[in-house]
């Protein structure tokens, strides 16, 4: 059972040949192994963590709804990461473990999902339909209940070990520009800003700010070099390029400021902050579901696609930030901006995962089939329709036009999202 793809979709579980089963064992391992090189060599390091770290997430999704399967009793046939062509499997028990070629999702398959799907008499008892109301509908849930208990421990994990706010207070001057204003005042790099003009400079903004608003100006900075005070004067100068509707330009000082140190949080408060992180992941990622899927976001979207090639070099720069605010992105772009992220260091790999693992989550929850959240629809729908001792079943047959063209618009802006991020990636 799978938000990607159903069981109602996939074909009939075959016995498997053991001796057949050796030789494409074999061969499926020595593709993956392949695969993974080739990436390493492609992507880096970083690119197979990334690869590696997403199939984990999908590993655990499906764990988590063949954990609930079998505690309820339910007959489980197959757990396999991937679609298409099986490259490598075994046999434990009544359940087939395996890798598919295609590494888009993955699935566990519960016999009797649905009033479609042939069961041996002997095990109608155990099948999903025959549950109980509570055990399909966590069955249907488990996945996306994985997810997020992924990413409250990533964001703690973050959190604890590097923290997520940056404190915008705490810079010193990095480099300088060679015979700007701040070289011809005497400022050198280590140097810490103490104040502009008699005004305490807080934050790296407020700093920009004071400056910004004095092209041309005689000031004079305090400043903190290895523990002592020094006062500074010079003239700023002046950007050529002003904003729009401004009579002048803004002022410049010359300098590049130290990265943000990030603010940790005790092992306590990082309970209640992950759980404030979390809040605004989900935030988010419902505005942004619902903001992609209105007919202004998927008309904006396929215009992106077929519009690609067609713009001037001028066009695309200047419509690069809008566009690519709120993209949906597909596995490769997901790969490339984790693979960036991921060598930057630890705590971006980890951020990422927890934005994926939230989006996900909460994309499975659509009230659609084949997605888990159509299974958990299904299950309340069937639930309120019963009487004691009358239990009702949905006819799935009804359902599956709407579900194959929920497949099919998938599989739409899923190669589209892929078309996009080779012809326009997205850079960091």
């Amino acid at each position: 059972m799978t938000g990607e793809l159903e069981p109602i979709l996939e074909e009939p579980s075959r016995p498997s040949n053991l001796d057949k089963g050796k030789g494409s064992s074999s061969v499926g391992l020595i593709t993956i192994f392949a695969l993974l090189t080739a990436l390493g060599v492609s992507a880096g390091k970083a690119g197979v963590i990334v690869v590696l770290s997403l199939v984990a997430m999908l590993f655990l999704h499906e764990l988590a709804h063949y954990l609930v399967a079998k505690k309820a009793g339910m007959k489980v046939t197959e757990f396999f990461i991937g679609f298409g062509p099986k490259i490598w499997s075994f046999r434990k028990g009544e359940t087939e473990y395996g890798l598919k070629g295609i590494p888009a999702g993955a699935y566990v398959r519960v016999i009797g999902m649905n009033n479609l799907d042939p069961v041996e008499p002997e095990d109608e008892r155990r099948t999903y339909r025959d549950s109980k109301f509570h055990q399909r509908f966590f069955l249907a849930s488990a996945g996306s209940i994985m997810h997020f208990l992924i990413a409250l421990i990533l964001l703690y994990i973050v959190l604890v070990g590097n923290g997520i706010k940056v404190d915008e207070s705490e810079w010193t001057v990095k480099e300088i520009l060679k015979n700007g204003p701040a070289e011809q005042m005497g400022v050198e790099a280590g140097d810490k800003i103490v104040s502009f003009n008699q005004v305490q400079v807080e934050t790296w903004p407020e700093f920009t700010s004071l400056i910004a608003g004095s092209p041309n100006e005689f000031v004079s900075l305090e400043i903190l070099r290895d523990g002592t005070t020094y006062s500074l004067e010079g003239q700023l100068g002046e950007l050529e390029n002003s904003p729009k509707g401004q009579s002048q330009g803004n002022g410049f000082l010359g300098i590049a400021r130290s990265k943000f140190p990030n603010t940790r949080v005790n092992p306590a408060n990082a309970i209640i902050e992950t759980g404030k992180e979390f809040g605004y992941l989900t935030k988010e990622t419902i505005l942004g579901l619902g903001k992609f899927f209105s007919p202004t976001g998927l008309g904006s979207f396929f215009s992106d696609v077929f519009e690609i090639g067609t713009t001037s070099p001028e066009d695309e720069i200047s419509s690069a930030i809008g566009n690519e605010e709120g993209r949906v992105v597909s596995v490769v772009g997901a790969t490339r901006i984790g693979t960036q992220l991921t060598e930057a260091g630890w705590p971006g790999l980890l951020l990422f995962l927890a934005t994926i693992n939230v989006f996900v989550g909460f994309f499975n929850l659509i009230p659609l089939l084949p997605l888990d959240g159509g299974h958990i629809a299904v299950a309340i729908y069937e639930h309120l329709r019963s009487r004691k001792g009358d239990r009702y079943h949905a006819d799935a047959s009804k359902l599956l036009p709407l579900t194959y063209a929920v497949v099919f618009v998938l599989i739409v802006i899923g190669v589209a999202a892929i078309y996009l991020d080779i012809a326009d990636p997205i850079s960091l």
